[in-house]
């Protein structure tokens, strides 16, 4: 049995409107993932150059005898990372993703070092 014209009428109405905010939906997350991934390919080359900025600074601590890790120097980046941070990332997760990459970082020092 078929539809009355009306209820057909109404119902293409609202399937094509659906239609069109589900590709409307679509646009919009394929938009916000290219920009994820464009902010994926700054954080590593910032990762990269923040890695090559301690090695450089590792070279020059060994040159003056200097130990490689300095926990108040850390514990000042960690602090400055929480006062800067503007969330949505809570204070304790950006301390902990830092604490990561400065560990990380140094990690890569030492195997540098054979140490």
């Amino acid at each position: 049995m078929q539809r009355p014209l009306l209820v057909r009428r109404v119902a293409g109405g609202y399937n094509r409107r659906l239609m069109e905010r589900i590709l409307d939906a679509n646009e919009r997350i394929s938009s916000l993932r290219e920009r994820v991934d464009e902010v994926d390919e700054e954080l590593v080359h910032l990762l990269n150059e923040r890695a090559r900025l301690v090695q450089e600074l590792a070279e020059h601590k060994l040159e003056a005898g200097i130990p490689l890790f300095d926990p108040r120097r850390e514990e000042e980046i960690l602090r400055r990372v929480v006062e800067i941070n503007e969330g949505p990332i809570y204070d304790s997760s950006m301390r902990d993703i830092f604490e990561l990459i400065m560990h990380r970082i140094r990690d890569i020092e030492l195997q540098r070092r054979g140490e």
